[in-house]
Formats: C-alpha cells, sequence, structure tokens
C-alpha cells in the first residue's frame, strides 16, 4: 500500500528550462562585466538551438577566441541567479490532491534544490527535501533514497518515485522495490531506458498520477 510519493523537481516539477535561461543570462552579464564581450545570445542559441548542453560555456568561450579561465566563476554565475519560476500548470493541484492522504518528499540532484522550492511556492507541500549536492550522495547511489524513506518513516515497497530522467531517477529506486512513474515533460521524454532503469508506470502529465496510485 502506497503511504508516501516522492518527486524529483528539475523538469518534473517544474519546466527547468526556466532555470536554465535565466543562469544563462546572469553568466553572459557577468561576462560581459569581466570581458567586455556579449556571448549572452550565442550561449542560449549553443544550449537551445545546437543542443550544446554540456560544457556550454567552454564551448562558446573557445568558438569566440575567448579563454575559458572564468569559466568556474561562470558557472557560479549560472547558480547564482534569480530568474522566476513557475511550476508546471498541473502540479499544484496534483500536490493539493496528494497531499489529503500521502506523506510528500523531495529527492532531487539539481543545485539549490531548495532555494527552487522557494521561488516556486512549492516548500509547504514537502515533508522532507534531499538535495544531492548538499547531502554528498548522487541519485546514482541508493543512500539518498534510504534516508528519504527514513525521514518519511516508510519502506521502499509504501513509496513512488517520480521522475522525469530514467537513466538517473530510476536505477537506485527500482534495486530497492519503490514504484517509479515516468513523466514525459521534459528533453528525456523520448529517451530509452535501460533494462533496470524502467518505470513501472509512464505518465504524460502529473495530473495523471493520482489515477496511477491508485490502480
Amino acid at each position: 500500500m502506497t503511504t508516501a510519493v516522492c518527486f524529483d523537481l528539475d523538469g518534473t516539477l517544474f519546466d527547468d528550462h526556466q532555470y536554465v535561461r535565466g543562469g544563462l543570462r546572469h553568466a553572459g552579464d557577468v561576462l560581459t562585466d569581466r570581458m567586455g564581450v556579449e556571448l549572452t545570445d550565442a550561449l542560449l542559441d549553443a544550449y537551445f538551438e545546437r543542443g550544446i548542453t554540456e560544457s556550454t560555456f567552454d564551448t562558446v568561450l573557445r568558438e569566440h577566441g575567448q579563454s575559458t579561465e572564468l569559466v568556474p566563476e561562470l558557472v557560479a554565475a549560472y547558480h547564482d541567479n534569480d530568474a522566476a519560476l513557475r511550476p508546471f500548470p498541473e502540479t499544484v493541484p496534483t500536490l493539493e490532491t496528494l497531499i489529503e492522504e500521502y506523506r510528500l518528499g523531495v529527492i532531487t540532484g539539481g543545485t539549490n534544490g531548495r532555494d527552487k522550492l522557494d521561488r516556486l511556492g512549492l516548500e509547504e507541500y514537502f515533508e522532507t527535501v534531499f538535495v544531492s549536492p548538499a547531502y554528498g550522495s548522487s541519485k546514482r547511489e541508493p543512500e539518498i533514497f534510504e534516508a528519504a524513506l527514513d525521514s518519511l518513516g516508510v519502506g521502499p515497497t509504501e513509496a513512488i518515485y517520480v521522475g522525469d530522467r530514467p537513466s538517473l531517477d530510476f536505477p537506485q529506486p527500482n534495486r530497492l522495490g519503490m514504484t517509479t512513474v515516468h513523466v514525459t515533460t521534459s528533453r528525456y521524454a523520448e529517451t530509452e531506458p535501460t533494462a533496470n532503469a524502467v518505470p513501472d508506470h509512464t505518465i504524460d502529465t502529473l495530473d495523471q498520477l493520482p489515477r496511477i496510485i491508485n490502480v
């Protein structure tokens, strides 16, 4: 019997492209201040149009003949952005429904997870929040999931984990015996999961979750 539902954050409860755009713009401003070059549009184009979602700063700086020595500072600026964040339209109604019957938690690998929840106005719905960079354990390891379950006072077979990125979100919950639900709201929607990452259920939007829980 399900008594707890835990969620990934980025791409699951909100469109994390909002955070990315805010981060790239803030980093672009820092780059202009420090080096006198305007590369904000190039950064946004690289990430969103060209699909360069890793080493974006290094790639763009090299393409424009600039030193990469500022990359650590730009990464810090990226995560120091204060862009407005909004949850998916289905998120709050779904949480309002679930909180009546289930204990709710967040297990996220995203930097600034607690700050994001606060900016989204969602922190009040969750009894426990585990952010892997702060906790010191990746979602590729079981410890963070076990700690969240302990915090909620439930066993793995009593809990559901909802995420958008199968390869990262589901191997450990599957091994532990949690029920896993893939919500196809992000760029990982079409990703074919490996055997240990196959979710128990797949839904298109978060408001389909209560129906899955009650199956």
